[in-house]
This record gives C-alpha cells, sequence and structure tokens, in this order.
C-alpha cells in the first residue's frame, strides 16, 4: 500500500470515529489574538483523595498568558507543574477555580466538547511519545489532521519543513519501534505541531533531544509564537530549555512564588535550586 492509499484508508476511519465530534452542537471557537488574553485561570485548586489522605495539588493559582506568549513553567518535582498543564491542556479537571480558554470557560463543558476545543485549539507534547505504531513517522505527525477530517496533501509542505526541522527526513517512511527514544520525541514535536494550535503545550520537549536539535525544536517553538501568536506553555527542568521563553514562572508546593523575564540559564537554576532548598 502506497503512502497516500494508507492515508485515505486511515482518514476513513478516524472520520467515521469522529464525526459526532465534528458536528456536536454548542461549542463556539473564539479566536484572540492581537495582544489578548489566550489562556487564564483563576483560585485553580486541584485535591487528589479526601479527608486526611488528600493532597493539596494546586493552591490558589491565578495566571494570564496572552497570546503569542513562550512561557516556561519551572519548579522542584512536586511543585504541581504537570497537574497545571493537564488542567490548562483540559486533559483534567480542577477541584475548584476557573480555567478560560480563548475567552471559553471551560468548567461548564462537556468531555466531548473539551475533546473537540483540545483537537481544534492545542497541540500536546508529553514525556511519553504516545505515537502510533502501525503508522510511520511521517503518518504519525498528519494524524492530527486527518482526525480532523483534512486532506494529508493540504500539509505536504509543513510536513517536510518538520521533518527537516527535526533532522528526519531519512526516516520519514520508518514506524515507531524503529525510531531510537530521541527520534519518537521529535515525531511527536512535530506532530502536536502540524496544524498550527493556537496553543501548544509541552511536558519537557527536548529532554530527549540532543542540544543542537533541541535548539532547533526551542527555535520552532519561539518561530510559532511570534509568527502565527501561538501561545507556548512549556512545563520543563532544563534552564536552558527555560531560557528561551519570553517568561518563567516558578512553582512551589502548588503555587506560584515567583515569576521573571529576561533571565540566564544559569540564574534559572539557580532560583529552582533555591526553592528545592525550602520546600
Amino acid at each position: 500500500m502506497k503512502f497516500r492509499d494508507s492515508l485515505t484508508a486511515g482518514q476513513t476511519g478516524y472520520k467515521r470515529r469522529f464525526r459526532r465530534l465534528q458536528s456536536s452542537p454548542g461549542y463556539t471557537r473564539y479566536v484572540e489574538k492581537n495582544g489578548r488574553v489566550a489562556v487564564e485561570i483563576s483560585d485553580l485548586e486541584k485535591v487528589y483523595g479526601e479527608g486526611r489522605a488528600a493532597v493539596r495539588a494546586l493552591k490558589g493559582i491565578s495566571l494570564e498568558f496572552p497570546a503569542g506568549e513562550f512561557a516556561a513553567i519551572m519548579g522542584p518535582s512536586g511543585s504541581g507543574k504537570s497537574t497545571l498543564l493537564h488542567i490548562l491542556g483540559a486533559l483534567d479537571r480542577p477541584s475548584s477555580g476557573k480555567v478560560v480558554v480563548g475567552g471559553q470557560d471551560l468548567s461548564g463543558l462537556s468531555d466531548r466538547k473539551l475533546t473537540l476545543l483540545r483537537r481544534e485549539r492545542m497541540g500536546f507534547v508529553f514525556q511519553f511519545f504516545n505515537l502510533i505504531p502501525t503508522l510511520s513517522a511521517e503518518e504519525n505527525i498528519l494524524l492530527p489532521a486527518l482526525i480532523a477530517g483534512e486532506k494529508a496533501a493540504k500539509y505536504a509542505g509543513r510536513l517536510d519543513e518538520l521533518l527537516d526541522l527535526v533532522g528526519l527526513q531519512n526516516r520519514r517512511t520508518h514506524r515507531p519501534d524503529e525510531l531510537s527514544g530521541g527520534e519518537q520525541q521529535r515525531v511527536a514535536i512535530a506532530r502536536a505541531l502540524v496544524r498550527n494550535p493556537d496553543i501548544v503545550l509541552a511536558d519537557e520537549p527536548t529532554g530527549n533531544l540532543d542540544s543542537k536539535t533541541g535548539d532547533g525544536i526551542l527555535a520552532l517553538l519561539r518561530e510559532s509564537a511570534n509568527r502565527y501568536e501561538q501561545t507556548i506553555i512549556m512545563v520543563s527542568h532544563d534552564a536552558r530549555a527555560a531560557g528561551s521563553a519570553d517568561r518563567v514562572i516558578f512553582l512551589a508546593d502548588g503555587r506560584v512564588v515567583d515569576e521573571a523575564r529576561g533571565l540566564e540559564p544559569d540564574e534559572i537554576l539557580e532560583r529552582v535550586k533555591t526553592l528545592e532548598s525550602t520546600s
């Protein structure tokens, strides 16, 4: 089966599965650009468990992320970084507080409408690659477009651009089990960016990459934020990666304890070490 034929077959299957989501009533896509707030959270709390066993992972967090901002979230292990990222991406619900994405309050949305919002407005890069093992690298990258019912040919130029950036042109037809861990991560990053989403949420996007390729990924994230006013929200333990962001937000014990702009990587690392010693 040729690549084009396999995409057509795959597209048909995914369109059938997601047709009801595409036509789901009651969801309006608000477009917030030109310096407006893309994501806003107010008094966010997340509690796991009940009673004496309850754990407060997030404690009254309020933040705004303007359209086009590249923000990094840092802090010691257990500070609530990943929990916050999951809630920002509508992958988890807060115990209390409010999340607003592009003017849309997520509180009253059903699971189906949240799924549609994620598919239409967000791109995700997580530590676990979540690639489809039976698809090639280029098919995995194009998967968000196919799920949305779009033609693969529409993304031919974007696909080549992303494959060049992540250094996988000569590996484009390889399946995940034929790729190294770093190569699989690069496929996942390209997949998150392929449809130019309004918001990209990234958990350690350069964690499995060498420094040269990591710099290229950070450069693309920066370009996406600047050119398309995409909002990039990145969780990272890498001070060098965080130094590429417009703003660094520091978490400790489920709270925002500091934020700063224009920090060098060594300054970021020093602040994190201070938080680790006091938490």
